[in-house]
């Protein structure tokens, strides 16, 4: 720990390590794989592939580098292989590390979908609602709406994990959060959670 690296990672603790630290993201990478996708099977593919992938390069992994930003950097380039685009290099991230670590399971709550009124009533849809409104939209929109309202990553981060302009990420998040929250207060609607105005019931105001 305190000398120079001479000898090259024994396979069998690089196996071990990879699953401790790897492993602890699987949740969060198969929830962006089902948005990329738009099919269970097919994101349980990709993210075995992201996976094969990440093993492949973590040998050489450089430990300044954002681990979790790293698998979702994989992840994100493994899915444009799978389109029938050029296959990208593993890469490592030269954007500064954020603690790595196990977040919450994903919820609709997290999704900043409104900043009105409108908050409550959109807060009390269930999360089939909310999953059902994010796969309506496109997937280039629904992929960054999910990486910057569940996930919370940057505008810079993004455009770095997509291999796209930060530009592109901001029109993009911009017009995703707008399109769903308009399927979501669609939603609302059906549900008697809004009126027609856009304002909650009158039960729902006075709720706690």
């Amino acid at each position: 720990m305190n000398g120079p690296v001479t000898a090259a990672p024994d396979p069998a603790e690089l196996v071990v390590l990879f699953e401790r630290v790897a492993t602890p993201f699987i949740d969060q990478l198969y929830a962006a794989a089902v948005q990329m996708t738009r099919d269970r099977g097919d994101a349980e593919d990709l993210i075995q592939e992201t996976y094969r992938r990440a093993f492949d390069a973590f040998g050489s992994f450089a430990w300044t580098t954002n681990l979790r930003m790293w698998l979702f950097q994989v992840l994100a380039d493994t899915a444009l292989d799978a389109c029938g685009e050029p296959q990208p290099p593993v890469r490592s991230s030269s954007l500064p590390g954020r603690p790595v670590g196990r977040l919450p399971e994903p919820t609709h709550s997290t999704l900043r979908v409104s900043q009105t009124a409108q908050a409550q009533a959109l807060g009390r849809l269930p999360d089939h609602e909310v999953k059902a409104a994010l796969r309506q939209l496109p997937r280039k929109l629904a992929i960054v709406v999910h990486l910057a309202d569940v996930e919370e990553f940057s505008h810079m981060e993004i455009a770095e994990i997509l291999r796209v302009p930060s530009s592109t990420v901001r029109s993009r998040l911009h017009y995703g959060r707008r399109c769903l929250r308009g399927l979501l207060t669609d939603a609302a609607r059906r549900r008697g959670l809004l009126s027609r105005t856009g304002k909650g019931s009158v039960g729902d105001s006075a709720a706690p």
